[in-house]
C-alpha cells in the first residue's frame, strides 16, 4: 500500500512538473514588436533653425543642390544612405551605396567639387583619392590584380620609383 501511494504521488508530481515547464516554456515565448519603437520611412531629412536642410537619410537621394540649384546626377546615378550639407545647404559630402553597380562610397566635398572619394566596390576592391587645384591629385587603391599608388602634381604623374 505504501509502494503504490508513492507511485501515484511521483506520477501526479511528474505530471505537475511537465505541466509547469509546458507552462513556462509557452509563456516565456516572446515575440519581438518594434513597431512602436521603429520608425520606417524613405527618407528623413534634418533642417537647421533657419529651414536649410543639413542632413539627407534616404532611399533614393533628390539631385544634388549646388550654388541653390538642384543638379542632375546622370542616367544610372542613384544613391541611397546619408548626405551632408554646410549651412548654406550646399553639398559636402556623404556615406552613400550606389543602386548600379552596388558601391559604397564616402566623399567629402568642397563649394564646388568633390576633394575625397573612398570607395568599395561589392567584388572587394578599394579606392582613395584626394583632389586638389591645378591638376594635383593622389590616388591609392587595392584589388585582387594588384595595388597602385599614382601622385599626379598640377597635371603632371610624378614618378615615385625616381625620389
Amino acid at each position: 500500500m505504501k509502494n503504490q501511494f508513492l507511485k501515484i504521488v511521483l506520477v501526479a508530481n511528474s505530471l505537475v512538473t511537465i505541466g509547469l515547464l509546458v507552462y513556462i516554456i509557452n509563456s516565456h515565448n516572446v515575440s519581438i514588436d518594434l513597431s512602436n519603437e521603429v520608425l520606417k520611412v524613405k527618407g528623413l531629412v534634418v533642417t537647421d533653425s533657419t529651414g536649410v536642410e543639413r542632413v539627407i537619410i534616404g532611399s533614393h537621394f533628390p539631385p544634388p543642390q549646388g550654388i541653390g540649384y538642384r543638379k542632375y546626377r546622370g542616367a544610372n546615378s542613384g544613391v541611397s544612405g546619408v548626405m551632408l550639407f554646410d549651412h548654406e545647404g550646399q553639398e559636402r559630402g556623404g556615406y552613400v551605396t550606389g543602386d548600379t553597380y552596388g558601391n559604397i562610397f564616402l566623399t567629402l566635398d568642397s563649394k564646388i567639387s568633390q576633394r575625397v572619394l573612398f570607395m568599395a566596390e561589392p567584388q572587394g576592391a578599394s579606392v582613395l583619392k584626394m583632389w586638389g587645384k591645378n591638376g594635383n591629385q593622389v590616388n591609392l587603391g587595392a584589388s585582387d590584380d594588384g595595388v597602385w599608388f599614382d601622385i599626379t602634381e598640377q597635371g603632371k604623374k610624378k614618378n615615385l620609383l625616381a625620389q
